[in-house]
């Protein structure tokens, strides 16, 4: 796979408007991400679906469920569908993501780490499409906006579901434009925004702009606007950590079963390093790594992923693969 194959599109999959608690009306929502260069907007209000006859616009809804057992209620968020969920699924999780698998609507659990749910509680509910690894109002608000090691918990044990970060926005001040899904679709078009979600053609940011990535067999390759730290996240304990501060303590350490090579050429600085059966070649400007290519047996195990982060902590997160 290699993506992008026709453009990112910026989209906005998690925005309330005044029809639930937000400060803005639906339209001046939908005009607030389009100044801001989005091209798909979902408006996903309490409890109710809130439409706007726009292009790139994605109805949605957001109801808080529950599950035998969970140690909190999830909140789902559901794009696409027409209708409101009749009462008989609103208030169970299982039965309401059932219900939305079934009539071909994308659900994601919301802020799990808001919500104060366990890695446990992701395997009480199946069906989800994704979930929101990072939540830009959850952490401005709490500091609870990211849910990376809930997401992980649940794909090491083999629940696959996509990443996705997201605003959740409702004052549209602080808490607006921290975190969104590039979409690979080309232009603003609500029903090709769905299909790249359900088929994982897109990659969640809260700054760090990932320009292409190609996943194939014993290959990981990222290009990216600039990365301090790149980090690769799989099952048990496998993975693996870049920069070039580690790098550069590397090429001058002894001893380490690790073979590296470093050039400069155009501007750049090159690094090639073997550990294992596993070749890393990095690419960078300045402190910030620019590509990365992983080849060869990839320090991972049941699945593998991607999240890089800039040196103001802002970052991207690209969605789960299988690894053996």
């Amino acid at each position: 796979m290699k993506l992008p194959t026709r453009g990112w599109v910026k989209a906005a999959l998690h925005a309330h408007s005044k029809r639930s608690d937000g400060r803005l009306e639906p339209e001046d929502v939908v005009a607030f991400y389009r100044r801001a260069g989005f091209g798909v907007v979902a408006l996903t209000d309490h409890n109710k679906v809130t439409k706007v006859a726009q292009p790139g616009f994605v109805p949605g809804i957001e109801l808080e469920a529950r599950a035998e057992g969970a140690s909190g209620s999830y909140h789902v968020v559901v794009l696409g569908l027409d209708a409101e969920p009749p009462e008989s699924v609103r208030r169970d999780a299982n039965k309401l993501l059932e219900w939305s698998r079934g009539n071909g609507y994308f659900a994601f659990i919301a802020h799990p780490y808001w919500s104060m749910l366990s890695g446990e509680d992701l395997l009480r509910v199946r069906g989800y499409a994704g979930v929101e690894v990072y939540n830009h109002g959850c952490e401005v608000e709490i500091s609870r906006g990211y849910s990376g090691p809930h997401w992980d918990y649940a794909l090491s044990r083999g629940v696959a579901s996509y990443g996705l970060a997201v605003d959740d926005s409702h004052n549209y001040s602080l808490d607006a434009l921290g975190g969104w899904v590039a979409l690979d679709i080309g232009e603003a078009d609500g029903e090709e925004a769905l299909k790249a979600l359900f088929e994982g053609r897109f990659y969640a940011s809260s700054g760090v702009a990932v320009e292409s990535y190609e996943v194939g067999e014993g290959l990981l390759r990222v290009e990216t606007s600039g990365a301090a730290h790149v980090k690769l996240l799989s099952g048990d304990t496998r993975g693996a950590y870049l920069s070039v501060e580690l790098l550069e303590r590397l090429a001058s350490a002894e001893g380490l079963p690790v073979e590296l090579e470093r050039w400069e050429e155009g501007g750049a600085r090159f690094y090639r390093v073997k550990f294992g059966g596993t070749v890393a070649e990095v690419q960078a400007r300045g402190r910030s790594i620019v590509r990365v290519e992983l080849r060869g047996e990839l320090p991972a195990r049941k699945y593998a992923r991607l999240e890089l982060y800039d040196g103001e902590g802002r970052g991207a997160w690209l969605n789960p693969f299988p690894a053996r």
